[in-house]
């Protein structure tokens, strides 16, 4: 059970999109990351750059009311420069000894955060500082030193909430352009897809529908794209080749049908008049004993013209004798008669009993015995001219077969069983001869067309050929089994009759 395989049927366009889309999403979430990386990166070097060009202002400002002591004027730079830019949280001075001297007035600093920044040899100093007691939670604190720290340091706070924001506001520009690209790709991705596999679909569609029974009148033709640009300048690529090679090898295809089934045509007729050529002599026959039956008859009629009683009993005769050569000459027209294959209701009794009468006086001047066993009728879906053929072939192979034993046993009694049994829906005919039996070196030849295994000028080579190829156009099969010991028996199944 887990070993049986699940075939999901996924055609070529969706194999195309789906991969592209896949593609597409990888390299757009790596994108997506390594951008956002990149500008998250950038950004805080902004901010950073921002924070420290604001501590510069308010240091180089601060400078000179430091030294003087002047700390209305000090208060008064620190509201000023926090009042220019909302996302300031604070501002305040420490003088050398990091005592706090001023500050902007809206802020009351805790006392952790005096002291959470520092500056670190003489240089500036950023710090993300996280506060338990304060309005912001999260402050970007820059520690910026006063005439090299000798006079005291600027301690400057940006709310980190209002940089995310910022940020957020970036990230979702970029992500929106981002998607917007994606969008883009795939879109171009579903209409490449489309591009590539329209003329493959096109292709597989009419390779589904071919039905070489019916190539010869229907049109399968694929037709080509039409990608015309600007000044009539058109397209023209790989695929446009394989639509059209496809095209063409449907038309030699349709070509090769046409010509293979004129061929079989004439091969059938061929093994149809050598099959005819095989009973001559037994149509010589049939039709030369009912002739010797009428010149008796004519001579005693004009020896006694008078003998009214006598004349109307031999112009019966005669009328008897013709009647027979009439019925032997119209079913040999009708065998030899090239015929197109209908399939019709048949009834194959009728055929296998025809085919008994064209082959008697071969079978009877053999010694071939004939035993049926056809029972209750039995209608098939059939041609039964071609039938005929066929069945007239199995028993003129038969009867060389049983020939060819008797060559060799002299005493050797003929028998060819025809027998008849129905399986469901299928029809089972078997022919079984008493022969000589097919040697196992040319079993899986006799079906090859010119193959035959009689001596020359005994056989065309094409009985057997023709017979494969016949009950194959009606939808039937044809086995054999055969040994030197019992002889061979083909048998031929055919599809019952349904009204």
């Amino acid at each position: 059970m887990w070993n049986q395989k699940k075939i999901i049927k996924l055609p070529l366009f969706w194999k195309f999109a789906i991969i592209s889309i896949f593609v597409i999403f990888i390299f757009g979430s790596i994108n997506i990351y390594l951008l956002w990386s990149s500008v998250y990166t950038s950004f805080e070097k902004e901010i950073d750059k921002r924070c420290k060009v604001l501590a510069k202002i308010v240091s180089d400002k601060a400078l000179t009311p430091m030294v003087y002591d002047n700390f209305v004027d000090l208060y008064n730079i620190l509201d000023e420069i926090k009042q220019s830019d909302p996302s300031i949280s604070y501002i305040f001075l420490l003088n050398n000894t990091n005592e706090l001297i001023a500050q902007t007035y809206d802020i009351k600093l805790p006392e952790e955060l005096l002291h959470a920044n520092s500056l670190k040899l003489g240089e500036y100093n950023i710090k993300v500082i996280n506060t338990s007691n304060f309005k912001y939670p999260v402050i970007r604190d820059i520690a910026y030193p006063v005439l090299n720290g000798e006079i005291g340091t600027v301690r400057l706070g940006i709310v980190e909430e209002h940089i995310q924001q910022e940020m957020m506001e970036a990230t979702k520009n970029l992500v929106f352009m981002i998607i917007a690209f994606l969008v883009c790709g795939l879109a171009a991705a579903m209409f490449f897809s489309y591009i590539i596999t329209s003329p493959i679909k096109k292709i597989s569609q009419k390779a589904q529908i071919i039905d070489l029974n019916y190539i010869d009148s229907e049109d399968y033709n694929v037709s080509l794209r039409k990608m015309v640009f600007p000044y009539n300048i058109q397209v023209y690529d790989e695929l446009d080749v394989l639509t059209e090679k496809f095209s063409e090898m449907l038309s030699r295809l349709k070509n090769s049908y046409i010509e293979l089934k004129e061929t079989q045509r004439a091969l059938t007729q061929t093994e149809r008049l050598a099959s005819l050529g095989t009973l001559s002599s037994g149509v010589a026959h049939e039709i030369n004993n009912p002739i010797s039956g009428i010149k008796n008859c004519l001579n005693r009629i004009s020896k006694n013209p008078e003998n009214i009683e006598q004349n109307i009993k031999y112009v019966s005769l005669i009328k008897e004798a013709t009647d027979r050569i009439e019925n032997v000459v119209q079913h040999l027209l009708k065998f030899s008669r090239k015929q197109e294959l209908l399939l019709e209701k048949t009834n194959l009794n009728l055929v296998i009993k025809s085919a008994i009468s064209l082959t008697d006086h071969k079978l009877q001047s053999s010694k071939i015995k004939i035993i049926l066993d056809l029972n209750e009728t039995v209608f098939v879906k059939g041609s039964p001219n071609h039938l005929e053929q066929v069945f007239v072939n199995l028993l003129l192979n038969g009867s060389d077969a049983i020939l060819e034993r008797k060559e060799i046993d002299h005493a050797h009694m003929g028998e060819i069983l025809i027998t008849i049994n129905q399986v469901q829906d299928k029809i089972y005919i078997h022919f079984k001869d008493n022969g000589s039996g097919i040697p196992d070196e040319i079993k899986n030849k006799i079906f090859d067309p010119f193959f035959t295994s009689k001596k020359v000028g005994k056989g065309t080579g094409l009985g057997l050929s023709v017979s494969f190829n016949l009950i194959k156009r009606h939808d039937g099969k044809i086995d054999f089994n055969s040994s030197k010991l019992t002889g061979t028996e083909f048998v031929i199944e055919l599809p019952v009759f349904k009204s």
